[in-house]
């Protein structure tokens, strides 16, 4: 029943793929709370500078879509919604999980991804297969990939900024960025949701 807590294993993998959100350099701005089967989102509420709390959404929005990875790998199926929630400011996100046996497969591939960022991939840009793959990842979204005409540079652009859209964007950009690594291709978030793909880094040995 959906009022049955979740177990602590199962929590414990939804917390853990939540963690490997990237943080875009903010410290995690996030907190979870689960109520059976709804796991609510957190953000701090404390005032932040207007470019450090739209970090915070975009950071808060790329763990929400880790969390349904990982909800897809443990056979659940997920439901999110998005703040605002007026008798409950602070909360950004509410996702409902359920065992329903018919997860999306999708996400069950990119957890897989998840668990395969760590690995140096080759420095190769995306071919344009591969870009219209990250292009339709941006749009299941609800939001847009726009290249930029330098290097492999690209940006996840939403319709509107008002604070939801801001964690819409950090979903979008999660599911990018673990498209890009389902497909061994080299993606990192470069500043706020502008993502390189393909190019070598510093941390790459010669």
């Amino acid at each position: 029943m959906l009022t049955d807590q979740l177990t602590s294993t199962t929590l414990g993998v939804l917390l853990h793929a939540a963690d490997t959100a990237p943080g875009l350099h903010v410290p995690r701005p996030w907190r979870i709370e689960a109520n059976g089967h709804l796991i609510d989102v957190y953000l701090d509420e404390s005032p932040q500078p207007d470019p450090v709390a739209r970090l915070q959404r975009i950071a808060t929005g790329a763990a929400v879509f880790n969390i349904r990875c990982a909800a897809a790998s443990l056979r659940y199926d997920s439901w999110t919604s998005l703040y605002p929630y007026p008798s409950d400011p602070g909360l950004a996100a509410r996702i409902l999980v359920e065992p329903t046996g018919l997860p999306d497969q999708e996400l069950q591939q990119l957890y897989a991804a998840i668990l395969s960022r760590h690995l140096v991939r080759p420095a190769t840009p995306p071919d344009d297969q591969v870009r219209r793959e990250l292009e339709r990842a941006a749009a299941i979204e609800d939001a847009q990939l726009t290249w930029i005409p330098v290097g492999s540079l690209a940006v996840v652009v939403t319709h509107r900024g008002e604070p939801a859209d801001q964690v819409q964007a950090g979903i979008a950009l999660e599911r990018v960025l673990l498209t890009a690594t389902a497909r061994d291709v080299r993606a990192e978030c470069v500043n706020h949701t502008l993502i390189r793909f393909g190019e070598r880094t510093g941390t790459d040995k010669p």
